[in-house]
C-alpha cells in the first residue's frame, strides 16, 4: 500500500512538523539571545519601546531616528510593558512573527501541496535561510514584516479560490496590507507586487475583480498618516546614505541559487539527490509527457507559481530602482521574497513526488517476501525534515558570542580618563547601554568632519540619528557633545577608533560586499587632532582589523585651533 496516499493516518503530524518549526526558531532566538548583546539598529529599537510614555514615544518616532514605519514599534511598545525590555523578549517578538510567517505560509501551500513536499519547501526556508534565523533573534521589525506578507500570501490564496469573496473578506485583507506599509518602507514593494499577482492570476484565468484590487489600493491610502514623519526621517539620508548603488554581483547573490542568503546551499545537493529519485522513477516515460501542461501545472497551482515568480523577479526591479533612482537594495529588506522560495520548492518536491518513490524497491529489483522494506526515498525525507528542523538550533550553538571592545584590551592604566568613540555609533551606544561607567564614553559631534568626503558614506547619517537621540533623551545621551564643547573641559583623553584611523573611505563604494568596510572612516581624529600641533597622539592599544585606542594629550603652551559647526 502506497505510503504517501495515505495522509489521513498523519493528521497529527501534519500538525507537529510546523509546531516542531516554530519551536526550533523559538530556541534558537533564546540561545543567540544568550551571547548577543543589543547592536546599534536593535537599541534604536529599545529606545523606543521601553519608553514609559506612548505619545514621548511618538515624538522621537517622528524624528531622524528611524526611517521606518509605526506599527513595529506601536505593537513593540505594547510588547515591552507586557514582557519587558530584555534583549530575549524584544527579539522573541521577532521571533514570534517568523513563526507567524511560517504557519501562514504552511497552511497556504498546504491547500494546494502535499503533505511532504509542503514541509520541504517551507522548512527549506524559514529553517535553513540566514536572513530569517539571523533576524529571529533581532529586535527588528522583519520578523512581523514576514508575518504580514504571509498572512497576505494567504489571502491572496482564498482570493483565487473564492471567485467572489465577501466582503469582511476583503476588509481583513486591506488591514493586513495597511499594516505591511507601516511596518516596513519596502511594504509598498510587496504590496504591490500581490496586487500585480492576483490581476495576473485573474487575467490566466478570464476574471476581472475591481472589488478585491481596491481592497489592496485603499489600503494605500493609509501612508498618506506617515508622510510628515516620513520626509523627516528622510532627511537624515542626506547628503549620502549609507547604502551604496548595488552592482550586478549583487544582484547575483541575491538571485543565485548557490549562493542565495534565502536558503542553506549545503543542502542543495538534497535537493538533486530527490531529483535523482524523480529521473529514475519516470525514465521510462517519454519527455514530451513529462512536459505536459497537466504535469507541470495544475489550475489550482497556477496562482502560486505567479507569486513565486513576481516575489522572486521583485529584487530586480528594486535593484534597478536603486541604480537609476536611489539605492535601497540590501537582503534583509527583501525578505519577503523567502515566501516566493518556499513556493518554487514546494513545487518542485511536488513534481518529485508526483509517482510514489516508495515503489522504489520494486524498480531496483530489491523486493522480498517476508522482509520489512524501508524505502530510501522515505528515509531521506524523514532525515531531510529532521535536518531542516534542527538547523536554526545548531546555528544559533555555533553563533559566537558579541561583547563590548574592552573585553578584548585592558585599560585599566587610563581608568580615569573619558573615552571618545569614533569606532562608530554602535560602540557608542552599545557601550552606554552595557558599560559599567557609561559616563566615561562621548561621542563628539563635528558636521565638517560627518560630511568630509574620506568619513564614508554613513557619517552624515550617523551625526543625525545621534543628534536627534540626544533631542529626545537628553539624560541618556548628555554625553554626546560638540568639538568644541569636549575639548575646552578635557585636556587628556582617549579615542577609541577604527584599527587604520588614517583611512579615507573611497568616494563611490564598489558594490554591497564593501559597503560595511567602507561605509565609515570618521575623519575627526584627522582633522581636529592629528593637523593640531596643540595635541599629541599616542597609540596605546589596538586589535588588528577592529580597531585602535589612541591617548591624546594637549601640550602645554599651545593652543587649539577649532572650526566645526554645523
Amino acid at each position: 500500500m502506497n505510503f504517501l496516499s495515505k495522509q489521513s493516518k498523519y493528521q497529527k503530524l501534519q500538525y507537529l512538523i510546523p509546531i516542531l518549526a516554530c519551536a526550533s526558531l523559538i530556541i534558537s532566538c533564546i540561545i543567540i539571545s544568550a551571547k548577543k548583546i543589543y547592536w546599534n539598529d536593535e537599541l534604536y529599537s529599545y529606545y523606543f519601546v521601553s519608553d514609559p510614555s506612548f505619545s514621548k514615544m511618538l515624538v522621537a518616532f517622528h524624528d531622524k531616528i528611524n526611517n521606518t514605519p509605526i506599527l513595529y514599534f506601536a505593537i513593540g511598545w505594547v510588547w515591552d510593558k507586557v514582557f519587558g525590555s530584555s534583549e530575549v523578549s524584544l527579539r522573541l517578538f521577532s521571533s514570534m512573527g517568523m513563526c507567524l510567517g511560517l504557519v501562514a505560509a504552511w497552511v497556504t501551500l498546504r491547500r494546494t501541496y502535499s503533505f511532504w513536499a509542503t514541509a520541504f519547501g517551507t522548512l527549506f526556508i524559514f529553517c535553513t535561510s540566514h536572513i530569517i534565523v539571523l533576524q529571529n533573534a533581532e529586535a527588528r521589525m522583519y520578523g512581523l514584516f514576514l508575518g504580514l506578507c504571509a498572512v497576505a500570501f494567504w489571502f491572496y490564496d482564498q482570493f483565487c479560490r473564492n471567485r467572489e469573496p465577501s466582503t469582511k473578506l476583503l476588509w481583513l485583507n486591506a488591514a493586513v496590507h495597511a499594516a505591511i506599509l507601516h511596518t516596513h518602507l519596502f511594504g509598498g514593494f510587496y504590496s504591490g507586487a500581490i496586487l500585480v499577482c492576483l490581476i495576473l492570476s485573474d487575467r490566466y484565468f478570464k476574471m476581472f475583480r475591481p472589488r478585491v484590487y481596491l481592497s489592496i489600493i485603499l489600503s494605500w491610502l493609509t501612508i498618506l498618516f506617515y508622510i510628515p514623519s516620513f520626509l523627516n526621517q528622510s532627511d537624515a539620508g542626506k547628503p549620502r546614505t549609507w547604502i551604496s548603488a548595488p552592482y550586478l554581483v549583487d544582484l547575483g547573490d541575491m538571485l543565485n541559487i548557490t549562493s542565495s542568503p534565502f536558503f542553506k546551499r549545503a543542502f542543495i545537493p538534497l535537493l538533486l539527490f530527490f531529483l535523482i529519485l524523480y529521473y529514475f522513477r519516470t525514465r521510462n516515460n517519454s519527455f514530451g509527457t513529462l512536459l505536459k501542461k497537466e504535469n507541470l501545472f495544475s489550475n489550482s497551482e497556477i496562482p502560486l507559481v505567479l507569486f513565486a515568480f513576481v516575489f522572486l523577479v521583485l529584487p530586480i526591479f528594486i535593484w534597478l530602482f536603486s541604480l537609476t533612482i536611489k539605492p535601497i537594495f540590501y537582503d534583509r529588506y527583501m525578505i519577503p521574497t523567502a515566501l516566493g522560495w518556499a513556493i518554487l520548492f514546494a513545487h518542485v518536491f511536488q513534481r518529485i513526488l508526483t509517482t510514489p518513490i516508495t515503489d522504489l524497491y520494486y524498480d531496483l529489483k530489491l523486493k522480498t517476501r517476508g522482509t520489512l522494506r524501508i524505502p530510501v526515498g522515505i528515509i531521506s525525507i524523514f532525515a531531510a525534515i529532521a535536518i531542516f528542523l534542527a538547523s536554526p538550533i545548531v546555528k544559533a550553538k555555533n553563533f559566537n558570542r558579541t561583547g563590548l571592545y574592552d573585553e578584548f584590551v585592558d585599560l585599566s592604566a587610563y581608568s580615569s580618563l573619558p573615552i571618545v568613540v569614533q569606532l562608530s555609533s554602535n560602540t557608542f551606544v552599545s557601550n552606554l547601554h552595557y558599560s559599567t561607567t557609561p559616563d566615561r564614553y562621548y561621542f563628539v559631534m563635528d558636521w565638517e568632519a560627518a560630511v568630509d568626503e574620506g568619513s564614508g558614506t554613513f557619517a552624515p547619517q550617523e551625526f543625525k540619528h545621534l543628534t536627534a537621540l540626544k533631542r529626545n533623551y537628553p539624560k541618556l545621551f548628555k554625553n554626546v557633545v560638540t568639538t568644541e564643547e569636549f575639548l575646552s573641559k578635557y585636556d587628556r583623553f582617549l579615542v577609541l577608533d577604527y584599527y587604520e584611523y588614517t583611512r579615507k573611505c573611497p568616494l563611490k563604494i564598489p558594490g554591497l560586499r564593501h559597503a560595511n568596510f567602507d561605509m565609515l572612516c570618521p575623519q575627526w581624529v584627522e582633522m581636529r587632532i592629528l593637523n593640531n600641533i596643540a595635541y599629541k597622539v599616542t597609540e596605546v592599544d589596538n586589535l588588528k582589523g577592529w580597531f585602535s585606542v589612541l591617548l591624546v594629550e594637549k601640550q602645554n603652551g599651545k593652543t587649539t585651533a577649532i572650526s566645526s559647526s554645523e
